[in-house]
């Protein structure tokens, strides 16, 4: 039985749905010819009294990941930490290089003479009187052999060391990265969903809505039971809330999908349908590239580099240290007398007796270096069995999704059948509504269970690494 859409039953119907259409108005489909071939399209709409043009930018899934890559705060705290530490490597390193300074101050003599034991102002006259003196002059360090650096030529521990925690940092960006891409993925497909899922809570809505109004029409002729009221009522009330709920769904989280690339939530639109799941790759082939290439892989195996360079620095330590200074002094009093002299020290510190102190902290930075060495191993057993798990998942994901499909196939069918039965006058009404409120609750069994591969699809990504790309090209 078709109904008509001047007839004053589907105005009953349309009149408390439209208002909830209108506000949810950012969450409709976009036009599939925009999707297909207009993706970096920009529409623009006007502003109040204003003037103003907005634009509306559309972006599909894969544009919307690269524009929150670029502007999302977390990544790019991690990259400047990484330039940080970067910068604190070099730093280090210009440390074991010659240093030149220039000193200059005001001195005052009391007694006649500054001669003694040690006299780092020896070439000054002898003072007679309390006086006032001048001292200027250029000096030039330079570390010969220190915490295991020649002339700075080799790289030593300390820079190694800062050296790996620069790639740590690099390493925890990308971590951070594939945590924030599969987030932004999330956000997406659930807006996606939402909008699939209010347009099937509104067909919902609106057949509970005849249904209920089928029933009072009988109960006014007697033909139906207080009974089947109370049940056309319930159904009703359940199907308003259902469909309540998932306009709060939409709207929400459609200002979540805004709100990760700081738009306003009518000047973005997003695409209509899923986007189409990549092959899974072999997994011994991924399991094997990412046990390499996987960044938790990395950032380990640069914290070992940084272990081991601290095993160096400390063993350092237990050797001599030589450092060369060299100091151009020029003496001066107020009444215009000076004299010149250059000074050459050679400095070698040997380390006698510590308590075992730097013994010590060798031995002990050698037992770290062995547990990260330990460690290693752990991420990659850790790291293989995520992946197992995330396939297992991807598989029972998918054998839902094929029954939730198989079991809407059914529910068509007894729809289908109900109607045709119903032009012939062989089936209820009441038959043909609940066949085709069942087949709408199963069509968004079938959309959960999309969605719920989809998500499965982006945790392997973030498993991988990132070394796997789920969306198809």
């Amino acid at each position: 039985m078709k109904r008509r859409l001047s007839s004053p039953i589907f105005r009953l119907i349309w009149s408390p749905v439209r208002l909830a259409l209108v506000a949810c108005f950012v969450l409709l489909p976009i036009p599939r010819q925009l999707c297909a071939g207009q993706s970096g399209a920009v529409r623009s709409r006007e502003r109040g009294s204003t003037g103003k043009v907005k634009p509306v930018v559309f972006l599909n899934l894969r544009q919307y990941l690269a524009t929150i890559t670029a502007l999302s705060p977390k990544i790019i705290a991690l990259r400047l930490d990484e330039a940080a530490a970067y910068y604190e490597a070099k730093s280090r390193y210009a440390s074991y290089l010659p240093q030149l300074s220039f000193d200059a101050g005001v001195g005052y003599i009391h007694g006649r003479s500054l001669r003694g034991f040690f006299n780092p102002f020896g070439g000054l006259p002898s003072a007679v009187g309390d006086r006032w003196f001048t001292q200027e002059g250029p000096g030039l360090t330079i570390p010969i052999y220190r915490e295991g650096s020649f002339l700075g030529i080799n790289v030593p521990p300390e820079v190694e060391r800062k050296r790996a925690d620069t790639q740590v940092s690099k390493f925890r960006g990308s971590l951070t990265e594939q945590s924030v891409i599969r987030t932004a993925t999330d956000a997406y497909l659930q807006a996606i969903k939402a909008t699939h899922l209010l347009e099937l809570r509104t067909q919902h809505f609106a057949l509970a809505q005849e249904e209920d109004a089928r029933v009072e029409n009988r109960a006014g002729s007697a033909l139906a039971t207080a009974e089947e009221v109370g049940l056309a009522k319930l159904l009703l009330e359940s199907s308003r809330a259902s469909f309540e709920a998932a306009q709060g769904e939409a709207i929400y989280s459609f200002l979540a999908v805004a709100a990760l690339v700081g738009r306003d939530a009518d000047t973005i639109r997003i695409q209509d349908s899923y986007p189409e799941a990549a092959p899974l790759p072999n997994f011994e082939t991924i399991a094997g590239i990412s046990s390499v290439q996987h960044p938790k892989v990395r950032m380990q195996e640069a914290t070992i580099r940084g272990a081991q360079a601290n095993v160096a620095l400390q063993r350092s330590r237990l050797l001599p240290s030589v450092t060369a200074d060299s100091y151009d002094f020029q003496y001066g009093d107020f009444h215009g007398d000076a004299a010149n002299q250059w000074v050459s020290v050679l400095s070698v510190h040997v380390p006698v007796w510590d308590f075992g102190e730097a013994y010590l902290a060798t031995k002990a930075a050698r037992i770290k270096l062995q547990a990260e060495i330990e460690r290693r191993a752990a991420v990659e057993q850790d790291l293989r069995k995520d992946l197992v798990d995330a396939l297992v998942n991807i598989k029972q994901s998918a054998g839902n999704f094929a029954r939730a499909g198989g079991e809407v196939v059914e529910a068509q069918r007894v729809a289908t059948r109900l109607e045709e039965q119903a032009k012939l006058d062989q089936a209820l009404l009441f038959d043909l509504n609940m066949s085709k409120l069942k087949l709408l609750d199963k069509k968004e069994e079938l959309e959960q269970a999309h969605y719920e591969l989809l998500h499965r699809y982006a945790l392997y990504q973030e498993a991988t690494g990132g070394q796997w790309k789920w969306i198809a090209r």
